[in-house]
């Protein structure tokens, strides 16, 4: 049997729901133990026997407490975040002994799909001018204007991993030029039409801004990210230009982002993430009219949770599988992702 500890808090309403899930994995010969605080996992017998550390942040899990599992918990063999994003595991893990040592997954690709249909909402929001039809609704005023074609534009991807590479093919339906910026070459750069790696040159990134009609942020958080997407990328963006946020809202910079939604020299934005959540009410962002703004929910789809769980559990047989030789797709803890 193979004992696990899922990070979470009881009494969220997500836990409920995950909670829910849990038989499937006892019925394939695991032991769960669940909690968010060391008192609740020392009254299990069995924490010494822990072989796998679960995270689940949606559900109020706090990473700090694997701190404290940690020295009862010799017999961990993985961490695995039910997440796809690690900016608040990543550095945890690294301070742990052991820690950079112990393979850590995530949720990678479980909500690409949902979070690459809202980038492409957000387009067409601007490019089809929603507002001003709800505007003329309301005025009940009839007013023929040209509207604009997604097929012939160009959308440019910070960051180009599962996500941004998921929605550059529901970009190409549209018939969008694809221009990338990451850090080196890596797999799926075959879907962009240009690749600018950081690593090579450093303005990589703001050439991506320079060259685009849409700007597609998804980017993880963390040190090296830290507002990548600042004052200098927006003044390079074209002036009818659309900034779409999705990664970790850190990434950004919103006093400069909101100074170039006000003056115009950027024409509107998209922001399902920010940099504190919920986004505070004095923040200048609520103030322009030319946004899109979510409450980090662009991936609250109707299965969230059973796709996360889904890679989860698919990750465990392959965990206790006898011929289990390591993980394909480990996180990267340097990196972040």
């Amino acid at each position: 049997m193979t004992v696990i500890a899922i990070v979470a808090d009881p009494s969220n309403t997500n836990a409920a729901a995950l909670k829910g899930l849990l038989p499937e994995l006892e019925a394939a010969g695991a032991e769960i133990l669940l909690g968010n605080d060391l008192a609740s996992f020392q009254a299990s017998s069995n924490l010494g026997e822990v072989e796998a550390v679960v995270l689940a942040v949606f559900a109020g899990g706090s990473p700090a407490v694997l701190k404290e599992l940690w020295p009862l918990c010799p017999k961990v063999r993985w961490v695995h975040s039910m997440a796809a994003g690690v900016d608040t595991l990543a550095p945890v893990m690294r301070e742990l002994p052991r820690g950079t040592e112990v393979p850590v997954t995530n949720a990678k690709g479980a909500f690409s799909r949902s979070l690459g249909e809202y980038a492409i909402a957000a387009m067409l929001h601007f490019n089809k001018q929603v507002t001003r039809l709800q505007s003329n609704r309301l005025e009940k005023k009839w007013e023929k204007f040209v509207m604009s074609e997604l097929h012939g534009m160009t959308v440019g991807f910070v960051g180009f991993g599962d996500i941004a590479q998921t929605t550059a093919r529901m970009c190409k339906v549209f018939g969008m030029k694809i221009v990338a910026n990451r850090n080196s070459k890596g797999s799926g750069d075959e879907l962009a039409d240009e690749v600018y790696y950081s690593s090579e040159n450093p303005s990589a990134v703001t050439e991506v801004f320079k060259k685009s009609d849409f700007v597609v942020c998804s980017l993880p958080g963390g040190e090296k990210t830290y507002h990548a997407c600042g004052a200098e990328q927006f003044e390079a963006m074209k002036s009818t230009g659309i900034f779409i946020s999705m990664g970790r809202g850190t990434c950004v910079d919103e006093v400069a982002l909101a100074k170039a939604l006000k003056s115009g020299s950027i024409a509107g934005a998209a922001l399902d993430v920010f940099e504190t959540e919920p986004l505070p009410k004095e923040s200048p962002l609520w103030e322009c009219s030319n946004t899109l703004l979510s409450s980090h929910n662009a991936d609250l789809t109707e299965t969230y949770m059973k796709q996360t769980w889904d890679i989860f559990v698919a990750k465990y047989k392959s965990f206790v599988d006898p011929s289990f030789k390591g993980f394909d797709d480990v996180v990267d803890l340097n990196k972040g992702y």
